[in-house]
């Protein structure tokens, strides 16, 4: 099997360690030679404390290098409820959150919730 530029990407990003230094976890997945989606992101630290953000920040940064798009749907891990943190955000946060991140609707659903895409830039 030979390497593709979306391995590739994931693999500069598991290297970097930018997850154990933001206390993020990030699922990311293979989706053809020149795209990853982005399954979960978990913050271990507090949240608004810029973990995730700076993490992402990484993630579209290696994206852009190495040529690769990415997707994401939205949505939280978990309902709010009884035992789970309510500080988390919901989908309409975390939307936004991703929008200033440069993804767009690409105007597809997955359970109700809008697939997000980040098509990669031109890195100078």
């Amino acid at each position: 099997m030979h390497a593709t530029a979306a391995s590739k990407m994931i693999d500069a990003f598991h290297a970097s360690h930018v997850e154990e230094r933001q206390e993020v976890e990030m699922w990311l997945e293979t989706n053809g030679d020149c795209a990853v989606a982005l399954e979960a992101v978990w913050s271990e630290g507090e949240h608004h404390r810029g973990h995730a953000r700076a993490a992402m920040e990484r993630l579209v940064a290696l994206a852009d290098r190495h040529g690769v798009m990415l997707s994401l749907v939205p949505k939280p891990l978990a309902l709010k409820g009884d035992g789970v943190d309510r500080a988390a955000p919901d989908g309409a946060a975390l939307e936004a959150f991703y929008e200033r991140l440069g993804f767009e609707r690409s105007g597809g659903e997955f359970e109700g919730s809008p697939v997000l895409v980040r098509a990669p830039r031109k890195v100078d």
